[in-house]
């Protein structure tokens, strides 16, 4: 039938879904659970056909299958594959890592690929709209012109940038205090700091410099060790902002490409003595009477010495190897064994369930809604944008951002 053609384009369809690394009865599947939020249902059959130009899609599939694919409803249209014309999508080609192991991101779950396209969707967005309006978007953070020769320097100098001290970790009550200061602290410095859903089996995180002028990082919002799993990832992924820029790109993943010149274990280096010195380690060793070299050591021995610290297992295992109490692999080995066990199912937060508000400030952060509040007070906040970013009514947007000044940035 000619005329499906004439309207949509199938092969942009096929595009958008192969992007996402889906197939047909994964696209079903997620319909079926957006379904609950009011989105049209599509069968496996229905995409079969629309992507072989049989049949055409109704406006209301197009939007389903916009929200499975991260792109605009618009794309289906157009002769550009999804993902954009133009935009950062494209530039990277459209989704584009550094890090990732040959082959790696061929095998990326539905969840992963969406959530990581939906990063790139978010930096666009909101660096575009730095660009468009003018504001002056403070960066206090700049990529360094060559590798450090020594990361503990590095890293206790950008603790002590950052504010930190043995007396801040002193005033924490919960690995979720610590979260939050750190994730603030970084915040502080210009940076977007994003919480999605992602399979840590895949990655556990991403960093992007846009432009080379604006930096966004993604940390996963279910952790196999939840908050302290997350504060990892998150000095991991600042440690790939510090790092000199080399190819373009996503900053992706925690066990690909090695080798020499590999930035994964030295961005884990960083993150576990920014975290916790090696002499804080050695003495909390000591006080445990643990200190000496052991072949194995369990997790409820890990558990023991991190705890204390509001640190993830990690930064323990990390540490064991450097002061020479562990033998080399040891940290590879743990992280294998905790993939197999926890497979990224354990939920992010405790207590009380979050309201919608809540949700949606703890995965756009703090940068997120100083922007949008800025953009409001000048008068140019595109409120129908705005909404879908909020996922909430456009008539409820200037109760949402108000919302975010007296209860996120404590204006």
């Amino acid at each position: 039938m000619s005329t499906a053609t004439e309207w949509v384009r199938p092969e942009v369809l096929r595009q958008g879904r192969e992007r996402m690394g889906l197939t047909l009865d994964a696209v079903q599947q997620e319909a079926r659970r957006l379904a609950r939020s009011q989105y049209a249902p599509v069968t496996a059959q229905q995409v079969e056909q629309w992507e072989k130009g049989l049949s055409l899609p109704d406006l209301e599939h197009l939007e389903t299958l916009a929200e499975i694919y991260r792109c605009p409803v618009g794309h289906f249209f157009s002769g550009f594959p999804a993902g954009g014309a133009g935009g950062l999508a494209a530039q990277f080609g459209p989704l584009s890592f550094r890090g990732l192991a040959e082959g790696k991101p061929q095998g990326l779950s539905p969840t992963t690929r969406q959530s990581l396209a939906q990063f790139v969707e978010l930096a666009d967005w909101f660096g575009g709209a730095i660009k468009e309006s003018g504001v002056a978007w403070e960066v206090r953070v700049r990529p360094l012109q060559q590798r450090p020769a020594d990361i503990a320097s590095l890293a206790g100098q950008q603790a002590r940038r950052l504010g930190f001290s043995e007396s801040v970790r002193q005033e924490w009550h919960s690995a979720d205090d610590a979260l939050e200061w750190w994730r603030r602290r970084i915040q502080d410095l210009g940076v977007f700091c994003f919480q999605l859903k992602l399979e840590p089996k895949d990655v556990r995180g991403a960093a992007l410099w846009l432009d080379g002028h604006v930096p966004f990082i993604l940390i996963n919002h279910q952790d196999g060790e939840a908050a302290t799993g997350r504060l990892f990832t998150l000095l991991h992924e600042y440690c790939h902002l510090l790092l000199p820029h080399g190819v373009p790109g996503v900053a992706c993943d925690f066990r690909g490409v090695s080798g020499r010149g590999a930035v994964e274990p030295v961005a884990n280096r960083f993150a576990a003595r920014v975290l916790a010195p090696l002499e804080l380690v050695r003495r909390h060793l000591r006080e445990q009477g643990l200190e000496r070299f052991k072949e194995s050591w369990s997790d409820a021995e890990l558990d023991r010495l991190r705890k204390p610290l509001f640190v993830s297992r990690d930064v323990i295992a990390i540490s064991l190897e450097e002061l020479g109490l562990a033998p080399a692999g040891l940290y590879r080995q743990k992280q294998s064994q905790w993939e197999r066990r926890f497979g990224g199912r354990r939920a992010w937060g405790r207590g009380r369930n979050p309201t919608k508000k809540e949700r949606k400030a703890r995965q756009l952060g703090s940068s997120a809604f100083r922007l949008l509040a800025t953009l409001d007070e000048r008068g140019m906040l595109p409120r129908l944008e705005t909404a879908y970013l909020l996922d909430t009514r456009v008539e409820k947007v200037a109760e949402f951002i108000q919302w975010s000044r007296e209860n996120l940035l404590g204006q």
